[in-house]
């Protein structure tokens, strides 16, 4: 049930350069060509949707491109028109996002919904790619007083699916911050839901791969 925005994220409050090895192995012959696959998972930290922290929903995507071209877009949004350096998957056919739905079970007993995105991108060696991770901001901060959902976030992982040495960039992979006492949405002075300024749903994490 959630409609992925059709604007690439514009804030990156908490950006994560990464970069992998810059000594090529050894071991590899002279001649050999380097091919550097890497592949990000966005997913939330649990299992099951009933393992979640809190009840509620949250929606959270990942945008991949490469270096300072915005004009080509891995992502859902463009799943149908994908770059020729990237696949799409997500692990629901009908996802759009990596997306978490926890109700109380003692209601809604068939409504729990747990999804993940992945992207793979091939022959990377000697480019620079950038994977933004964007909060997806509903209409209204449903149910403030029983849910705490924005106290949830995804984490992206990120593996170097080509070196004999090195797999995951990061053994904790990233999130944006989140805080109990920041919710997603805040009332305005019409006693109308709007988006909450100081929620920092938004990160950038780039990687550039030599081997």
């Amino acid at each position: 049930p959630t409609k992925a925005p059709t604007k690439a994220p514009t804030k990156a409050p908490t950006k994560a350069p990464t970069k992998a090895p810059t000594k090529a192995s050894t071991k590899a012959p002279i001649n050999a060509t380097i091919m550097c696959t890497l592949k990000a998972t966005l997913a939330f930290p649990f299992d099951t949707p009933n393992d979640a922290p809190y009840h509620g929903y949250n929606s959270e995507y990942m945008e991949v491109t490469e270096g300072g071209n915005s004009d080509d877009m891995c992502s859902y949004l463009f799943s149908d028109i994908l770059p020729t350096w990237c696949t799409y998957e997500n692990s629901d056919p009908d996802g759009d996002s990596a997306y978490v739905v926890n109700l109380d079970d003692n209601y809604y007993d068939d409504k729990d919904i747990l999804t993940s995105e992945t992207i793979e991108i091939f022959n990377a060696a000697g480019r620079t790619f950038n994977f933004a991770v964007s909060h997806y901001f509903f209409e209204a901060d449903y149910y403030p007083d029983e849910w705490k959902d924005h106290a949830m976030a995804t984490v992206l992982k990120i593996n170097n699916e080509s070196h004999e040495s090195q797999n995951a960039l990061s053994a904790d992979g990233w999130s944006h911050p989140v805080d109990i006492d920041t919710p997603t949405h805040i009332k305005n002075q019409n006693d109308e839901w709007e988006v909450n300024p100081d929620y920092q749903g938004d990160f950038v994490v780039t990687v550039a791969c030599d081997d």
